[in-house]
């Protein structure tokens, strides 16, 4: 933690898969569960409350979950400028009323947006049989056009609210700025991948990589620790593609620096992009992600991960996403345990 944020001294703190807050719901009388109110701190984030906002009218049963486990609230702490800085916070905040910030604050806009950036990542696991390459890029093109209109709309408000300010004028020079460099990049994307594909409608990276490759679960699931990340790696370095280009394993994993910020990724960034990298080449990857719930679910897996590594422990039934979190962690040297739980008789 930074000298700005007070450092967390109470009870080892436990953050929760939300397989382990399923769990719980439906077996409110488990041991466990006082077990982990007893000897742990829990934490709960905004990708706890995103997976519950899903659950629809099941969600308030999760929340008095997390009530009763006296939760807390793990959250990234953002700079002035609205920046991951690489830290986060631990908040005395209600489940309830975290649950209803999270919902009022996130705008129907910007889940449209997070919804068609992914359509990409779901395209290349086999998903979306019903669209093409161009029908991908129409669909980020309108979600991302409603958001820089959104951000221009608000532009006008602020304005209105101070005629003598120049904020609707920078709003605008922003969101036309962006608006180009997004259309750009999404088109070029596309055209790429129209180059390497004849059928666009069942396209599936995944398979075709590790078809190319000759390397998937079969193979890499009988890699133990440690020094997984580092097995996997070595395993391909010596493919067509990698070999004699100077290819380094930060460079695989996608955790080299980073192009976009030109800054070294934050650890936790650095999780989530390995986590995804080892679900694309096969190491005890999360099955049928070609259909869009479950490859919701994996993203979500990732998320977890990536803000479990704050915590002391991370707790999940998910054997798959245990085996991968681990690998993480184990590579950046993060000090987080992940605990398999195994319940019987539930």
């Amino acid at each position: 933690m930074e000298d700005s944020n007070p450092i967390y001294q109470g009870k080892p703190t436990a953050y929760l898969d939300h397989n382990i807050l399923d769990l719980l719901v439906k077996n409110p009388s488990l041991a466990f569960k006082a077990e982990l109110k007893e000897k742990f701190q829990i934490l709960y984030s905004d990708e706890n409350l995103k997976e519950i906002k899903r659950t629809g009218e099941n969600g308030s049963s999760y929340l008095k979950l997390l009530e009763e486990l006296g939760s807390m609230y793990l959250k990234l702490v953002l700079s002035p400028n609205f920046e991951v800085t690489g830290d986060a916070t631990i908040t005395e905040l209600n489940p309830v009323v975290a649950f209803d910030n999270y919902c009022e604050n996130i705008e129907p806009i910007y889940e449209s947006l997070e919804q068609s950036m992914s359509q990409s990542l779901l395209k290349f696991y086999g998903g979306r049989n019903d669209a093409n390459f161009e029908d991908i890029k129409n669909c980020q093109i309108d979600a991302f056009d409603d958001l820089m209109t959104h951000l221009h709309d608000l532009g006008k408000e602020f304005q209105e609210a101070d005629p003598n300010s120049d904020i609707n004028a920078q709003i605008s020079a922003y969101t036309t700025d962006m608006k180009k460099k997004h259309d750009a990049a999404v088109a070029q994307s596309a055209n790429e991948l129209r180059k390497h594909v004849d059928d666009e409608n069942y396209y599936s990276g995944v398979k075709n990589y590790r078809d190319y490759t000759g390397i998937g679960p079969m193979q890499l699931n009988n890699i133990e620790p440690p020094n997984v990340i580092e097995q996997i790696w070595e395993a391909h370095s010596e493919l067509d593609g990698y070999k004699g280009n100077e290819f380094s394993i930060e460079q695989f994993y996608g955790i080299s620096l980073n192009p976009i910020y030109n800054r070294e990724m934050f650890f936790f960034e650095r999780v989530t992009s390995i986590y995804n990298v080892l679900n694309v080449v096969g190491y005890h990857p999360d099955s049928k992600m070609k259909k869009e719930r479950r490859f919701t679910a994996a993203m979500s897996d990732a998320g977890h991960a990536s803000i479990g590594s704050f915590a002391d422990y991370v707790f999940s039934r998910d054997l798959a996403f245990v085996k991968k979190t681990r690998a993480c962690y184990e590579f950046l040297n993060i000090k987080s345990q992940v605990i398999e739980v195994t319940v019987s008789d539930v």
